[in-house]
């Protein structure tokens, strides 16, 4: 058993569980028994920063949530004049430790202050943890997109924005949203447009919200930089034979990996596609309405077109089983990767006993309760935890505000210059007679980094580096990697507060 998974394992599982029977039984979530989504986040919070060296009075002014804006947006019903609809909408601040403060918004009748508190929370700590130099902030509009029509959508996104800019909660200075559940570029589209035509003297005014289009100053790897991420983290965590003497794990190849994967929307296809892409078999993928498996694995791309076609993954050709319901069954597969990448508090002390995999790899917010997590623990269930795993999209988010702010496009610059380089090298070892090149040799000597190239270039070294710096804290104080990616954040923003002179130490 790995050196990480011995240490204080019934200390954490008793701290866990009386944490979570210790909350009120007007503030359970969903999860029969468990605490609301932003207590887990405080929870979490509390055990990790036991593990570091800052006074209370510092670790209380880090954990609060500084600024949550509530208000309401009216529209017009489209078939009923007389009839109105009053909307409820929030953005939370977490941290003012590094302006802008940065996190998506998210379209969801689930939508509430509680979850979007925790939300902007996580986005401190998981920018924290990949040294992406944002605070954390959060969005959520409590709205159905699938009963509005477009043009309903479209009032709604401006109205939003507008009250936003009203209260100076917008601006490549001051918060950035992006694209979140229920949203995507359509709606990060009208945001930037919004702001730009009550503020056309902004000249760096496109850095006012990422995940836009291409045309209005997006950037090219942005849609698939969570799921890639998901797929980096993982890959580094199985890259080494050293990982399998910390680790105990046995299976390294990629190739080999049997995956349940729960989600398929943006996140989980993606992270899906590069997995597959690499050999990995995804047997089972989870939805809210069930799930569909195949032992041999499913083909990711034609599941994919099924659900385009159908709105559903279910009655998929090419499964063996299709389960119609109570999806959620579905992560108890044996499998060597389970890969949540949907809604909080998926997994609770209610089922962690029954998950069968060896590693799991938390691509959406939230996915595991603090009991839960324990529960895994005491197991000897390896988990890369969401502030780490799921950061993609903030990341490239980053790279794609720093090219608003400097208005040139990544590669512009540099690209042919790079490829007349390369050119003049290959035409100079063709004449030397010596060495002989294919033409895949040859095209990557010749190719200049695109835009897309240098984003998904930057998460890599992103994920890869953040990796190792959680690892060296997970040995050196003999905790989990979720501990580890904690108590790393927490460490690097008190360190820039105090430097701010926030607060004393």
């Amino acid at each position: 058993m790995s050196i990480l998974l011995r240490a204080s394992k019934a200390s954490v599982l008793r701290q866990a569980v009386s944490a979570a029977r210790a909350v009120s039984p007007r503030m359970m979530s969903h999860a029969e028994g468990e605490p609301t989504f932003n207590e887990c986040v405080g929870i979490y919070f509390d055990q990790a920063s036991k593990y570091t060296n800052w006074s209370q009075g510092v670790l209380d002014q880090l954990k609060s949530c500084k600024s949550v804006l509530e208000f309401k947006i009216t529209i017009e019903d489209e078939k009923d004049p007389n009839k109105v609809h009053s909307i409820q909408a929030f953005r939370a601040q977490h941290s003012f430790h590094r302006l802008p403060t940065k996190g998506g918004i998210r379209y969801s009748e689930m939508v509430n202050a509680d979850e979007v508190k925790a939300l902007a929370s996580l986005m401190t700590w998981k920018c924290a943890v990949c040294d992406v130099p944002f605070g954390g902030g959060k969005g959520g509009v409590v709205v159905d997109p699938k009963k509005f029509s477009v043009r309903q959508l479209e009032k709604i996104t401006r109205s939003y924005t507008t009250e936003l800019i009203r209260r100076n909660f917008i601006g490549p200075g001051l918060d950035v949203p992006a694209p979140d559940m229920g949203t995507g570029a359509r709606e990060m589209s009208w945001i930037v447009d919004t702001f730009r035509t009550i503020k056309p003297e902004e000249v760096t005014g496109q850095g006012c919200v990422t995940g836009k289009p291409l045309e209005q100053g997006g950037i090219d790897g942005r849609t698939e930089a969570t799921g890639l991420g998901v797929y980096f983290g993982v890959r580094e965590l199985l890259r080494t034979e050293a990982k399998q003497k910390i680790f105990g794990i046995k299976n390294l190849r990629m190739e080999d990996q049997r995956i349940v994967l729960q989600g398929y929307g943006n996140v989980g296809y993606h992270a899906a596609h590069y997995f597959a892409k690499q050999g990995s078999k995804i047997i089972c993928v989870v939805e809210h309405d069930g799930y569909v498996y195949n032992s041999k694995g499913l083909d990711v791309e034609a599941l994919n077109k099924h659900k385009t076609e159908t709105g559903s993954i279910l009655h998929f050709a090419g499964a063996e089983k299709t389960q119609v319901g109570d999806g959620i069954k579905g992560l108890e597969y044996e499998c060597d990767i389970l890969i949540p990448a949907a809604m909080e508090q998926q997994i609770t002390k209610a089922n962690a006993h029954l998950i069968k995999a060896k590693i799991i790899a938390e691509g959406a917010n939230g996915p595991t309760t603090p009991a839960a997590d324990a529960i895994l623990h005491s197991r000897g269930i390896i988990v890369l935890p969401d502030m780490y795993l799921n950061a993609g999209g903030v990341v490239v988010s980053y790279f794609e505000w720093l090219k608003n702010l400097t208005n040139v496009r990544f590669g512009r610059l540099n690209r042919r210059f790079d490829e007349r380089r390369g050119s003049f090298i290959v035409d100079a070892l063709k004449r030397s007679g010596h060495i002989n090149l294919t033409d895949f040799e040859a095209n990557q000597i010749v190719h200049g980094a695109t835009e897309k190239d240098l984003a998904h270039s930057g998460l890599e070294d992103t994920m890869i580096n953040s990796f190792h710096q959680i690892l060296k804290t997970a040995q050196e104080k003999k905790i989990s990697l979720r501990f580890a990616a904690w108590v790393n954040a927490i460490n690097k923003v008190a360190k820039v507060s105090a430097g701010r002179g926030l607060f004393s130490h």
